[in-house]
């Protein structure tokens, strides 16, 4: 098996109520819990809003990075599977299509 890395880019759930927000998290750990049960997760997590970009020969530090809310990338998962078909299809559960979000799925290549 190929491993794949799921990007998640966007969902807004700026105007949810927390419990809206508690049921839509739960929702991702169902659908993670699933994957992860039939042996398809590596690993993943959420990711901060804290973050520096490093750029050009000179190396220069920023704040950043400063996309437009739909293109954040809000955490990632690797997950194993035969192909990236077969990734594509796994995707297809993701609670991040609920809140108009995308999942940007990548093959993984060890060196």
């Amino acid at each position: 098996m190929k491993e794949y890395l799921y990007l998640f880019r966007g969902g807004d759930m700026s105007s949810f109520t927390e419990e809206e927000r508690a049921q839509h998290m739960k929702k991702w750990e169902n659908w993670i819990g699933t994957l992860a049960k039939e042996g398809k997760v590596v690993g993943g997590e959420p990711l901060g809003n804290e973050s520096r970009c490093i750029s050009g020969k000179k190396k220069v530090v920023t704040d950043g990075p400063f996309a437009e809310s739909k293109e954040l990338v809000g955490g990632y998962l690797i997950v194993k599977a035969e192909n990236i078909n077969e990734a594509a299809k796994m995707a297809d559960g993701c609670p991040i299509y609920e809140t108009g979000g995308v999942t940007e799925i990548r093959d993984i290549h060890h060196m």
